[in-house]
C-alpha cells in the first residue's frame, strides 16, 4: 500500500494507528468473548455475542478518530452495540441481555472507574473531579445510546402489538 504522502513520520504515525486500532479491536473481541463465558452463553452464539464487541470496538475507534468529547466517542458505539444486540436477539431467538451485555463491555470505562476512586482515596481532589467528569460522561454517552434504542424497539412492539390486537 503506497500512500500519496511521501512524508516518512506520515506513514509511520498512520502504522502506529493502525496497530493501536488493531489491538483495541482484538482486545474488545477477546474481551466480549471471555464475558461470554462468564455468562455462560450457549457455544452457538459465543461468537455472534464477542463478534458484537469487536465490531463496537471498530466503531469506538472511529469514533475516536472523527469525535474529540468523550460522550460522542462512546454514544455511537453504544447505539451501535444495542442495535446489533437487538438484532442478533431477532435472528437467534435468545434475549437482548445476552449480546448486549457482551458487546458494549469493551467500552465500560473499567479503569477510567478505578483511578477516580483512587483519587479520591489519596485525596488529590483535582484529579478527582477531573476524572470523575471524564468517567460520567463516557457512562452517560453508553446509558443514553443503549437506552435511545431501547426505547425505539419498545415502541415500535408497542405499536405492532396495537396492530396486531386491534388494541387502542
Amino acid at each position: 500500500l503506497r500512500l500519496c504522502c511521501s512524508d516518512p513520520s506520515f506513514e509511520r504515525s498512520l502504522k502506529m494507528e493502525l496497530k493501536e486500532a488493531l489491538i483495541i479491536v482484538l482486545s474488545g473481541l477477546a474481551g466480549a468473548c471471555g464475558f461470554a463465558l462468564l455468562f455462560r452463553v450457549r457455544k452457538g452464539r459465543i461468537l455472534w455475542a464477542a463478534l458484537g464487541g469487536g465490531l463496537v470496538c471498530v466503531v469506538y475507534v472511529i469514533c475516536l478518530k472523527y469525535f474529540n468529547h468523550e460522550f460522542f466517542q462512546n454514544l455511537f458505539p453504544a447505539l451501535f452495540g444495542a442495535v446489533y444486540s437487538e438484532i442478533m436477539a431477532r435472528v437467534t431467538k435468545s434475549p437482548n441481555t445476552t449480546y448486549l451485555a457482551c458487546s458494549i463491555i469493551p467500552i465500560v470505562p473499567g479503569g477510567k472507574l478505578y483511578y477516580t476512586m483512587y483519587y479520591f482515596i489519596v485525596g488529590e481532589m483535582g484529579l478527582f473531579n477531573e476524572a470523575l467528569k471524564e468517567t460520567a460522561r463516557i457512562a452517560a454517552g453508553l446509558a443514553v445510546g443503549v437506552i435511545l434504542i431501547s426505547v425505539f424497539v419498545h415502541i415500535i412492539n408497542h405499536r405492532k402489538f396495537k396492530q396486531i390486537y386491534d388494541i387502542e
